[in-house]
């Protein structure tokens, strides 16, 4: 009976140890379960952290790269209005000047075509004018009768030349006629320039108008 007892005995000692290695082994599958858990999480938490962050970078770099590419869209936009608008202020520059070439150009074929009919008139005016018989002179105002009376003995001191009549108001500030016969053909009207008292001689008419040299005012130079 002793021996049963102590095999019994032995055999419950056996079964404990079993039982406590059995949960010792538990305890330590649980504590390697949990670390490989905590580490596995660690690791997926760190995983999750890394793809998070090289989200967020990739995501910051896409706002750079969308914000470059606006400022250069901004930058190309202003540099291509600046662009535009310098070439229409110098498209409008050339044409202003082209513009106003035109009316320069325009303004001197107006003035030289006044010029040349102008020329064409004193022509014909003075090629009216005959070289031979009786042509009126008319003195324009005002008249001085000082300077009147010399005109007249210039006039009766050319030679072929005969004056037939002198007219006109006493007022100066009307014309004086005068009407003379050329003997001998002669172009008047250079004879008549080259006289000291005559300032103008022109054709007027089929006549010849005389300017004289202005007379100044006693008291003046």
């Amino acid at each position: 009976r002793e021996k049963a007892r102590q095999e019994a005995e032995e055999e419950a000692k056996r079964a404990a140890e079993e039982v406590k290695r059995a949960r010792i082994a538990e305890e330590k599958s649980r504590r390697e379960a949990e670390k490989a858990a905590k580490e596995k999480a660690k690791k997926e938490a760190e995983e999750a952290k890394e793809r998070a962050r090289i989200e967020a970078e990739e995501a910051k770099r896409a706002e750079e790269a969308e914000e470059k590419a606006k400022r250069e869209a901004e930058k190309a936009a202003k540099e291509k209005a600046k662009k535009e608008a310098e070439e229409a202020k110098e498209r409008a520059r050339a044409e202003a000047e082209e513009a106003k070439g035109a009316r320069e150009a325009e303004e001197k074929a107006r003035r030289e075509a006044e010029k040349a009919a102008k020329e064409k008139a004193r022509r014909e005016a003075e090629e009216a004018i005959p070289s031979k018989g009786m042509v009126k002179l008319v003195i324009e105002s005002p008249v001085d009768p000082g300077l009147m009376k010399q005109f007249e003995t210039s006039l009766r001191r050319l030679q072929g030349l005969r004056l037939i009549m002198i007219g006109g108001s006493v007022n100066q500030d009307e014309a004086a006629q005068i009407v003379v016969d050329i003997e001998e053909p002669v172009n008047l009207i250079e004879v008549l320039k080259q006289m000291p008292l005559v300032e103008e001689a022109a054709g007027n008419e089929g006549g010849i108008r005389v300017a004289l040299r202005p007379v100044h005012p006693p008291g003046q130079l």
